[in-house]
């Protein structure tokens, strides 16, 4: 009777919030805050587990469907295309351990090969220096072999270099040719030197230190917080600025010279981020890696941009 199918109602409810609350439990135990969550269409499993996560990478949206972005692309499609394998065919359902493979080996083709992988022919984004190119102008990229390979094109200068006095001299040549129309260069002295500390335990802990302090001191105290720089750091900026004043009076008149940081201090960030995921002990209590990561990783976000026009 109806009374009979309503009782039944409410206890397989009762049985699902059940479940729900001891899957919510235990996914909790192991996903912490700055986890990544890699995985297909995850918003479905997160919105029965009512939980909200920050750093998600859904397979669904980094392959896109050429039908538009309200479509998504099965995974046992994206996995017979670019994994060349065959799951979910097994005629009992899903396996959760094969879904979750697949999804992973899917983000690190993304990851390793570029936004651009998977993606058909018209998705694909041109390189600047094929559209510069396009404009009648030639270019020049003077940078790592590895910066090389993943941006230059047949139409411009390939110039690997291995060191910031050696992309300097390349660049001083370049910006003098008459056909030369753009020049790429990249100073790298300053990442290598924060790679370095990222690495140092030593200096790592008093970074970490510096940044908590900073976190749990008074607002109106912040602004007399002095960092620490040290002189061979002092000496890595002064040579880059010695470099760049070099390559500003070697440019012709009329040329403007555009200077990016592209980024902060991410070195840190990334090393962090490993000590957290590492399952031996650290030195560092893990809420203040947690602590110091999230102001970090902020600052890194922050670039600095300059452009002038030589006269």
């Amino acid at each position: 009777d109806d009374g009979g199918r309503g009782l039944r109602r409410r206890r397989r409810l009762v049985a699902w919030d059940m479940v729900a609350t001891a899957t919510k439990e235990e996914f909790l135990g192991l996903v912490h805050k700055e986890t990544i969550l890699v995985g297909h269409s995850l918003e479905n499993d997160l919105s029965a587990l009512k939980i909200s996560h920050q750093f998600v990478i859904d397979t669904a949206i980094l392959y896109r469907n050429p039908r538009g972005s309200h479509y998504k692309i099965a995974l046992r499609v994206l996995s017979r295309k670019f994994l060349s394998r065959q799951i979910q065919d097994s005629g009992i359902g899903h396996d959760s351990i094969e879904d979750a493979r697949a999804a992973m080996e899917l983000a690190i083709l993304k990851i390793r090969h570029g936004p651009e992988f998977g993606l058909a022919p018209s998705f694909v984004r041109k390189k600047l220096f094929s559209v510069l190119h396009e404009t009648g102008g030639t270019c020049s990229l003077i940078d790592d072999i590895s910066v090389i390979r993943r941006y230059s094109d047949a139409s411009c200068n390939s110039i690997p270099v291995t060191s910031d006095d050696e992309a300097l001299s390349r660049a001083l040549k370049e910006v003098k040719k008459e056909k030369v129309k753009f020049v790429w260069t990249q100073f790298s002295g300053l990442n290598c030197y924060f790679k370095k500390q990222a690495e140092d335990v030593k200096a790592l802990n008093s970074r970490v230190a510096e940044v908590i302090s900073f976190l749990t001191c008074k607002t109106q105290s912040k602004k007399v917080v002095q960092h620490s720089t040290t002189s061979e750091l002092k000496d890595i900026l002064m040579h880059m600025d010695a470099r760049i004043k070099r390559l500003y009076d070697a440019l012709p008149v009329n040329s403007m010279l555009i200077i990016s940081t592209g980024h902060g201090d991410t070195a840190i960030v990334q090393r962090l981020r490993k000590m957290l995921n590492e399952s031996s002990d650290v030195a560092i209590n893990r809420d203040k890696i947690v602590q110091a990561l999230e102001e970090l990783q902020a600052r890194a976000e922050v670039a600095v941009c300059s452009v002038c026009i030589k006269h």
